[in-house]
């Protein structure tokens, strides 16, 4: 399929839209902390919205299906908590960072779908500047070097880096580390010093924070998008460099495995984290306890237990997004969190396979919204930033893709690779 159309993306840039661009880059380039609320990341956020309310960014139709669902998961969070007889646990902070990250969410899917290509580069190489500082300080902190072991707490032998917790701080390192993996295979980033650095760095990062769920993201993540990449690609060539890729990658990590397991303390956190369940898991009252419990209690609570009121009742947070989402928002809330999930499981899939100058970076997307979604599975992160990051980036995606039309490919276009250029740019946007 290729293009035979082109909406007109871009507009002349104004010194607001330069203001806003930087205070995008800011909120991604600053994501490595997040210690304390707001985060610096937040303040950029809230200065980029302020910026784009008088530049005319425009959530289309196209992202009103992702605007309906996430409202109402935020209305039905708000009905259960408004029903919790006694709320110990603060649950108007559940309600306001939801609203937060929701909402974040819709403004990068209207931000990425102006001018996808340009802008997705603008904010995947301000993640990749800030993922490789919040790697490096996680490193630093790790190995107890001072400034770092001084001002930043540990976990139990894990990499956290300037992170609450080394799940969160793993998984935001995920995208930044998939989306670097994509640029150096389809050679849209050169393999030089500084750029080889950062990805072991990172990739250093999110092993040392011994998050189970985030190596299981990062392995579907990197299989997904080599397999749609090899698969999708237009180019022979890009396939065979895939695949030389594949080993050299696949060579550099057993280096980088061989040399941290060779020191002890890092052996015995990874032989003791490398288990499918650990004591906290098993038992009637533990994780997967807890879940078994809580699922016919909540078929007879329309309305669920209330925002943090799961850990009131069992002593432990449900480690279960999905079962969260009933729990803190009711029978209204777990079905429209649901369909947040399924529809962009669909846009993702259906914009993946559209043939369009942005196709092959769609496919990053995807596999980091699929594989983080597979994670949900085991730890709560309905409040994660880096969620609502990519899910802005799936539906920005979808909603640029449909201004194209497609017909089949010819032998020509199989020549051009990834880099397609549409030849007749008759149409503006239509979305």
């Amino acid at each position: 399929m290729a293009v035979i159309a082109t909406p007109v993306f871009s507009a002349p840039s104004t010194a607001v839209d330069t203001l806003r661009r930087w205070m995008v880059s800011l909120v991604f380039v600053t994501s490595f902390v997040s210690l304390f609320e707001p985060a610096p990341c937040d303040i950029f956020f809230l200065l980029a919205l302020m910026f784009s309310l008088g530049s005319g960014l425009r959530i289309s139709l196209a992202l009103m299906p992702l605007l309906l669902v996430l409202l109402v998961y935020n209305v039905a969070g708000v009905i259960s908590w408004t029903i919790v007889p006694v709320d110990i646990l603060k649950g108007e902070e559940y309600i306001i960072g939801l609203a937060y990250t929701s909402f974040s969410g819709i403004y990068f899917a209207a931000y990425i779908a102006e001018d996808p290509v340009v802008r997705y580069w603008q904010i995947i190489k301000a993640y990749w500047v800030g993922a490789t500082i919040g790697a490096a300080v996680g490193l630093l902190r790790y190995f107890d070097v001072e400034p770092f072991f001084s001002l930043l707490t540990g976990f139990d032998g894990r990499a956290v880096g300037a992170y609450k917790d080394p799940n969160v701080y793993s998984t935001w390192l995920v995208p930044a580390f998939i989306s670097m993996m994509h640029a150096m295979i389809i050679g849209r980033l050169r393999l030089g010093l500084i750029s080889i650095s950062s990805f072991l760095l990172i990739l250093a990062a999110i092993f040392l924070a011994f998050s189970r769920g985030a190596w299981l993201n990062v392995v579907v993540a990197a299989i997904m998008v080599i397999g749609f990449t090899y698969t999708l690609s237009p180019s022979n060539k890009l396939r065979g460099r895939i695949i030389v890729s594949g080993a050299v990658g696949l060579a550099a990590f057993a280096l980088l495995l061989f040399v941290l397991l060779s020191i002890p303390e890092t052996r015995d956190v990874f032989l003791d984290r490398f288990t499918l369940t650990k004591s906290y898991d098993s038992g009637e009252t533990g994780r997967f306890g807890n879940q078994l419990n809580a699922i016919p209690m909540l078929f007879e609570r329309p309305f669920g237990f209330g925002p943090y009121q799961f850990e009131v009742i069992f002593g432990l947070a449900p480690h279960n997004t999905f079962l969260n989402a009933f729990a803190a928002a009711g029978w209204l809330g777990g079905v429209s969190f649901l369909s947040f999930v399924i529809s962009t499981m669909i846009v993702g899939f259906r914009t993946i396979f559209a043939r369009t100058p942005f196709q092959s970076l769609a496919i990053v997307s995807f596999a980091c919204f699929t594989s983080v979604t597979i994670q949900a599975i085991q730890i709560d992160m309905e409040h994660w930033r880096h969620l609502y990051w990519i899910v802005g980036m799936v539906w920005g995606f979808f909603a640029a893709s449909l201004v194209y039309q497609h017909r089949p490919p010819t032998v020509e276009d199989y020549f051009e690779g990834w880099n397609l250029e549409p030849p007749n740019p008759s149409r503006t946007q239509a979305r």
